[in-house]
C-alpha cells in the first residue's frame, strides 16, 4: 500500500513548478501525492477536497480524498480571518495522533529570540525588543540611532523598516517594489504619530542595525538550506551570499536582491578571512538545526539567514522553517533532482519509526 503524502498551502496551485517536480518525481516512489488547503478538509469525515497527482498522465487532479497520513507544511500565515480559521485546523491536524507533518514549524521571531538569547549560540543572536508601543520605539531610536524593526511573524522582507537618528532629524526607509522608499521626520510628535499607525498594524521587534554593506554600499548575508536526509540526518543542501542593491536595505532575492556562489563571493573579496568566517559559520549551522528541534519541535528543512558584519562578526538574522528554494535553482541546477526527492526521502523516512517514537509541535 502507498504512503499518502499531502502538500499542505493556503492556496493550492497545481501549476506550481516544485510541487509539480515532487510528484514528477514521486512516480518511481510507493507515495501517492496530494495538494490541498486546510481550509478545503471536512474534520467530520476527516476527507478534503484537493488535488491528486496522476501518475500516469503527470498532472494534478481535482479529487477529495482522505487526510493524508503525512503532510508536508508549505502553508503562510498574514493576518485576515481566512488565514487564522486555516492556522486553527493546521493545529487540529498537529493534535491527530495518526498524522506525521514533515516539520512542525517554528514560532514567530520574538519566540525564537527568547529561546535562542540563552542558548549555546547566544553570541549570535543580536539583541531583540519587542516593541510595546511607538513612546518605546522612539526611545530605542534615541539610544541606539540606528536600528531595524520588522513583524514578528513577517516573511520576504514585508514591511521591514530602517530607522536612523542624525542631526535632530528621524529617517525612515522601506523597500516598495524594489525600490527604496523614504521619509523623514523633523519632530518628535510626526514621528510618534506615524510609529503608533505602524505598530497598530504588526507587532514589531527591533535589533540595532549591523552594519554588513560592501564598498559599493550594498548589504549583503548568507542564505543557507539545510534539510534532512533520507536517513534522518541534518545536512547543508545549499549555501550562498544574497546582495542587495545599491543604497538598499535588504537581501532578499524578492525585493531585489541577487544570489552569488560562495566562491564567486570569495573570489571578489580575497582580502577577508574566509577560511576563519567558514570555519566558524559551519559551527553555527552544525549546532543550530539540533538546539532548534531540542527546544521547539521536529523540523525537516531550513532557511538560515546570517549576516556577516564589517569588523567580521557572524549574526544569525532569521531562521524560516518554510523557506523558499530560489537559491538552488539559481545557483545548483545540478541539485534540483535531489531537493524535489527531500520531502518523498524524507517521509519514507518518518514512515519507518514507530508512531510512539515520534515527537509532535506546538506551533
Amino acid at each position: 500500500m502507498n504512503l499518502p503524502l499531502g502538500i499542505m498551502t493556503l492556496k493550492p496551485d497545481p501549476s506550481h513548478a516544485y510541487f509539480n517536480e515532487i510528484g514528477r518525481h514521486s512516480t518511481s516512489y510507493k507515495i501517492d501525492l496530494y495538494l490541498f488547503s486546510p481550509q478545503d478538509i471536512c474534520p467530520h469525515e476527516e476527507t478534503v477536497a484537493g488535488y491528486a497527482f496522476n501518475k500516469d498522465s503527470g498532472n494534478w487532479e481535482q479529487e477529495t480524498f482522505d487526510i493524508p497520513t503525512f503532510i508536508y507544511d508549505r502553508t503562510y500565515y498574514d493576518k485576515s480571518l481566512q488565514s487564522r480559521q486555516a492556522k486553527a485546523v493546521v493545529q487540529w491536524l498537529k493534535n491527530q495522533a495518526d498524522i506525521r507533518f514533515l516539520g512542525y514549524g517554528l514560532p514567530h521571531k520574538w519566540h525564537l529570540y527568547e529561546k535562542l538569547k540563552d542558548s549555546p549560540l547566544s553570541s549570535y543572536i543580536p539583541e531583540t525588543f519587542l516593541l510595546n508601543d511607538h513612546y518605546h520605539l522612539f526611545n530605542l531610536l534615541i539610544k541606539h540611532k540606528d536600528i531595524i524593526i520588522k513583524p514578528v511573524d513577517g516573511a520576504h522582507g514585508f514591511a521591514v523598516y530602517h530607522l536612523l537618528l542624525s542631526n535632530n532629524e528621524l529617517t525612515v526607509r522601506t523597500t516598495k517594489n524594489q525600490q527604496i522608499a523614504e521619509q523623514s521626520f523633523s519632530s518628535k510628535d510626526t514621528f510618534l504619530k506615524w510609529a503608533e499607525r505602524m505598530l497598530e498594524q504588526f507587532t514589531f521587534i527591533a535589533q540595532q542595525r549591523v552594519i554588513n554593506r560592501t564598498q559599493l554600499d550594498t548589504p549583503f548575508d548568507y542564505r543557507i538550506l539545510l534539510n534532512k536526509d533520507k536517513n534522518g540526518d541534518w545536512r547543508e543542501f545549499q549555501r550562498a551570499v544574497r546582495e542587495g542593491p545599491i543604497g538598499g536595505i535588504l537581501t532578499n532575492i524578492s525585493r531585489g536582491g541577487s544570489y552569488f556562489s560562495q566562491e564567486e563571493w570569495e573570489n571578489r573579496y580575497p582580502e577577508a578571512n574566509w577560511d576563519f568566517i567558514n570555519a566558524e559559520l559551519n559551527e553555527i549551522l552544525n549546532e543550530l538545526p539540533q538546539l532548534l528541534e531540542d527546544q521547539f519541535s521536529p523540523l525537516f528543512e531550513l532557511g538560515v539567514d546570517v549576516l556577516l558584519a564589517r569588523d567580521g562578526s557572524l549574526w544569525i538574522l532569521d531562521i524560516n522553517s518554510k523557506p523558499g528554494h530560489k537559491i538552488v535553482e539559481t545557483l545548483s541546477i545540478e541539485m534540483l533532482d535531489s531537493l524535489h526527492q527531500s520531502p518523498l526521502d524524507y517521509c519514507e523516512y518518518l514512515h519507518s519509526l514507530s508512531l510512539s517514537s515520534l515527537r509532535r509541535g506546538d506551533f
